[in-house]
């Protein structure tokens, strides 16, 4: 034989023993990397609540919705969406006073857990000269009507409060209307006089 052929032989017999070791061992070829894809399962399947808002109740005044003082109207307007009680707005503020807040609060009935009607918070404030106006509609806590009676000092005086009587006293004015509810109007740096044309001038915003 040629020396050519037998060194041809010789590498042929190298590569199939070779091959014969490899057909014996796993596989060599690199595993596929874990599905990254997110799981089929909605989240809603899960139970988790929908971040989807209902939209806001959008009030607009009527014919006769009065003209509340400081821009107010609106505001008093989506109070009374959620109150069940008739309530009003000052159509009168000396000059300078800006709403800061108006809210209805949500209460229950004294030494109960049943749910009460509620009662309905405005806040208005004037820079200069400082002073403030805070107004509790509804069926307060009584702690409301003793703060009222004990911040003042004196005798209160008699004054309308749109149609009905009220009483005005040194740091405020205290009134109940016609269907049974209470008026509480707490005021700071005003003057009797000016405490009489604010009760006088309060209105309904739902005539």
């Amino acid at each position: 034989m040629k020396p050519n052929a037998i060194v041809a032989a010789l590498l042929l017999a190298l590569l199939l023993a070779a091959c014969g070791q490899d057909a014996g061992e796993p596989s060599a070829s690199p595993t596929s990397p874990p599905d990254s894809r997110p799981s089929a399962t909605s989240v809603l399947d899960e139970g988790t609540p929908s971040t989807a808002t209902s939209p806001a109740i959008v009030v607009t005044p009527g014919e006769n919705t009065p003209v509340c003082a400081a821009d107010s109207t609106l505001g008093f307007l989506q109070a009374q969406q959620s109150a069940s009680f008739k309530v009003y707005c000052p159509t009168f503020l000396p000059a300078g006073f800006i709403l800061e807040d108006v809210h209805f609060e949500e209460t229950t009935e004294p030494g109960t857990p049943t749910p009460g009607p509620g009662i309905v918070v405005a806040i208005f404030k004037r820079q200069s000269p400082k002073a403030s106006i805070r107004f509790v509609q509804g069926r307060p806590g009584l702690s409301v009507i003793t703060e009222m009676r004990t911040s003042s000092e004196g005798q209160p005086t008699e004054a309308a409060y749109d149609g009905f009587q009220a009483n005005v006293f040194a740091k405020g004015v205290l009134a109940r209307s016609p269907d049974g509810f209470t008026h509480v109007v707490f005021a700071d740096g005003l003057t009797a006089d000016e405490l009489r044309q604010v009760a006088a001038a309060m209105q309904p915003v739902t005539p």
